[in-house]
């Protein structure tokens, strides 16, 4: 499908060969342009040769030729994104709590945001053209949801009508050079045990280029009406998984999973540089150690507030938040304390502080009029709105006018 211009800068070098907004690009070099990621790759070159169709319908032919580091000036129309097909026993967003923004009950299984974002898909949706597309642009590491390897369990618990088999796609990537991380989010009774130890074994296949695997525990909210009954992770099962990964290369348990066992977090050099960090995999560890980092600088910048800091946060990270809250205090005595906030929008069983709503935090912080609330950047999207379409600069308000922002992983801060 042509892609549509949606603007074109003024002065642009687009501008000055006559491209317009409205125009559909048809070709360029030859190569047909569906998506973003088609117009980055073939409109590279420094030699350009656009096939367009105007909004009369008349199909013409612009030779454009750059310079590597001057841009073209082309904004596109908003990607599409690609929905995932599969119906998932345990799709988080099956269980959304209602009548929020249209854009977080979107199924995203769109290989370009894959490679681009590190969205995790499933491959169910690929059609061939897709995979020759992947492997001419070398789109690579994607990040696939996996579950299991286990072909009639891979299909109940995905609930997808196609014949699919995830190993065979798996070699397929491998076998043109795409690198991939992995993830397994493990339900109780369904993927764990042996079916957790045979795709681990399955995963630590030489043959496959494997980056990393994830293991993340089955997140459940109190939105479960008419669902499938499937159970959470408790600590016996947490400690079963814990053993288990222990065995196999590359293999990283999310952080909930060390927390439920009653397990120390790994030491800095275990994670590899964090491979899996969106998954909830070494946040804590990389917090406390970025706060090693940044103690001094954030103890000399609060001390200058007249006001006292109030930390909020979940209750998966509230004994780390409450152990820098402590370091705080020795410095300065009585300057910060810790909120445990529980998540009554989606349920209690949700401990993770991204998911925190500005409702929540308003209900249970309670406030004083000398404090100042310090949240994390995660519980705003990237336009600045809380998961209850709450914007930071409203959540100021209604908190003394002052607001402190800190970055999830330590090491950066703002004041609003």
């Amino acid at each position: 499908m042509p892609l549509k211009i949606k603007k074109i800068r003024k002065n642009s070098l687009a501008a000055d060969f006559g491209l317009r907004a409205g125009d559909l690009i048809l070709k360029i070099n030859g190569h047909s342009i569906d998506d973003f990621l088609d117009f980055q790759f073939y409109g590279s070159d420094d030699l350009l040769n656009f096939q367009i169709r105007d909004k009369n319908g008349n199909v013409k032919y612009l030779f454009i030729r750059k310079d590597w580091e001057t841009e073209l000036g082309i904004e596109l129309q908003e990607h599409r994104c690609r929905t995932c097909i599969n119906n998932c026993i345990f799709c988080f967003i099956d269980q959304m709590h209602p009548n929020l923004r249209k854009s977080l009950y979107v199924k995203d299984g769109d290989y370009r945001f894959s490679f681009v974002f590190g969205n995790f898909i499933t491959l169910t949706n690929l059609t061939e053209r897709d995979y020759q597309k992947i492997f001419a642009k070398k789109l690579s590491p994607l990040y696939i949801s996996v579950h299991t390897t286990n072909p009639i369990l891979h299909k109940k618990m995905l609930r997808y009508k196609i014949n699919f088999d995830i190993m065979e796609k798996l070699r397929y990537l491998s076998e043109n050079g795409i690198e991939f991380h992995t993830q397994i989010v493990v339900v109780p009774g369904w993927n764990d045990k042996t079916e957790l130890a045979n795709t681990l074994s399955d995963l630590s296949d030489k043959n496959l280029n494997v980056l990393s695997v994830g293991i993340v525990p089955v997140g459940l909210t109190k939105f479960r009406t008419n669902l499938l009954d499937i159970k959470r992770i408790d600590s016996r099962a947490a400690r079963e998984i814990l053993t288990l990964s222990g065995n196999f290369p590359n293999t990283y348990c999310a952080d909930e999973i060390y927390l439920l066992a009653d397990a120390e977090i790994p030491p800095e050099d275990f994670y590899d540089n964090y491979p899996q960090l969106e998954n909830g995999i070494g946040m804590i560890r990389l917090l406390l150690e970025n706060w090693k980092e940044s103690k001094s600088d954030f103890i000399a910048d609060i001390e200058k507030l007249s006001q006292k800091v109030v930390f909020v946060t979940g209750t998966l990270a509230y004994k780390f938040i409450n152990i820098i809250s402590k370091e705080i205090n020795k410095n300065l005595p009585n300057k910060t304390r810790v909120v445990k906030i529980e998540n009554d929008f989606f349920g209690k069983e949700v401990t993770v502080g991204g998911l925190l709503t500005a409702k929540d935090i308003l209900s249970q912080v309670g406030l004083r009029k000398n404090e100042i609330l310090a949240v994390s950047s995660n519980i705003f999207n990237t336009d600045g709105f809380t998961l209850d379409n709450v914007h930071k600069n409203d959540l100021k308000k209604d908190v003394n006018d002052k607001l402190l922002i800190i970055d999830e992983e330590f090491d950066d801060w703002n004041l609003l």
